[in-house]
């Protein structure tokens, strides 16, 4: 399957954060990303299809709003 344009930026952006995360130690990893996502979600993005839309959720860093390694969605929403 190819990525829709769309979706091509945040699939690069996830996979250079996804190799950031990946090079850190057991220890960061167990304090800062959740169980369920080191147990099966440690990939640096995926799709899934919502009212026959699909979605793009990239792994994101921890940040002052998630201090937990998190998936959101590409593209960010835009600010009201």
């Amino acid at each position: 399957m190819t990525a829709s344009p769309q979706f091509e930026d945040g699939i690069v952006l996830a996979r250079d954060t996804f190799a950031q995360l990946d090079r850190r130690g057991s220890k960061w990893r167990t304090r800062n990303v959740p169980a369920y996502i080191r147990e099966q979600l440690w990939l640096p993005y995926y799709i899934a299809e919502q009212s026959g839309e699909r979605q793009l959720y990239i792994i994101r860093s921890p940040n002052d709003q998630n201090p937990k390694v998190h998936f959101a969605r590409w593209p960010p929403p835009e600010p009201e």
